[in-house]
């Protein structure tokens, strides 16, 4: 295998690892804020109204959500443009 090769594969654990752990990391979160947000404010901001600790919970979530997606759009940004500076000596050098 080229050196060349090697470099590609090892990037391309390193993407996945951090894909991986960028998952995890917002499924846990997911689970979590949520719910501890629920029973954080039913007892102590909404005093034991749980329809406002249901909205607060539903609001956590939805935070959660979009973050996770402003995330990877930055990422596939940010992967795209390092895909277009590869390309563009690559087309230089054909000429």
């Amino acid at each position: 295998m080229s050196g060349q090769a090697v470099a590609a594969t090892a990037s391309e654990q390193a993407a996945s690892r951090a894909a991986l752990m960028k998952l995890l990391f917002f499924a846990a979160t997911l689970a979590f804020l949520p719910i501890s947000s629920y029973f954080f404010t039913e007892k102590y901001i909404w005093s034991g109204n749980s329809l406002y600790a249901a909205i607060t919970a539903i609001c956590a979530a939805n935070l959660v959500l979009v973050a996770y997606i402003i995330l990877s759009l930055m990422e596939d940004q940010q992967s795209f443009k390092e895909a277009e500076e590869r390309k563009l000596p690559d087309s230089k050098k054909q000429r």
